[in-house]
């Protein structure tokens, strides 16, 4: 009895390693509503998370799945991610993540220190393409990451952990 108890554990351990991670629900606002951000937008919404896109083109919002904005699994906000104001209303009831994806470095700077520093949101991350500059924001407490070296999956891994 002890030989089959045994191997159902090992199975069991064998299939969650297949799986990968169990993370934990978020709640995120991206700030750009570009490829990156869309793409990133549904990656999250896969699995499980609820999604907050802040754009200043509504047109942008064409990108995300139309089934995930029906169901508000992703909900498109019309903002400005550099207004304090339109931040504080895009993520209204809290997020624990925010990701700024613009195509604009000082951009997503300037979003990233307004949702660290006024609105509190617990974990920033930011995408830059100035390399050399990257280690200024990482000591004012941003998570910076190279679009030189951007994957999907590598803002995924680094939203989710």
């Amino acid at each position: 009895m002890l030989d089959s108890e045994e191997t159902n554990n090992s199975t069991r351990e064998t299939e969650n390693s297949r799986r990968g991670p169990i993370y934990r629900a978020r709640r995120a606002l991206i700030v750009g509503c570009g490829e990156t951000g869309a793409a990133l937008a549904t990656r999250l919404s896969d699995s499980g998370n609820i999604i907050k896109v802040l754009d200043l083109d509504p047109a942008s919002f064409e990108l995300l799945p139309p089934r995930r904005i029906e169901t508000t699994r992703i909900v498109p906000v019309v903002g400005d991610g550099t207004r304090e104001g339109d931040l504080r209303r895009a993520s209204a009831h809290e997020v624990d993540v925010m990701i700024a994806t613009t195509g604009t470095s000082p951009i997503n700077i300037l979003a990233s220190q307004i949702g660290l520093h006024i609105i509190r949101v617990p974990k920033v991350l930011c995408l830059i393409e100035e390399e050399p500059i990257m280690e200024i924001y990482r000591s004012l407490g941003i998570h910076v990451i190279s679009r030189l070296h951007l994957t999907v999956g590598t803002l995924f891994e680094e939203t989710m952990s």
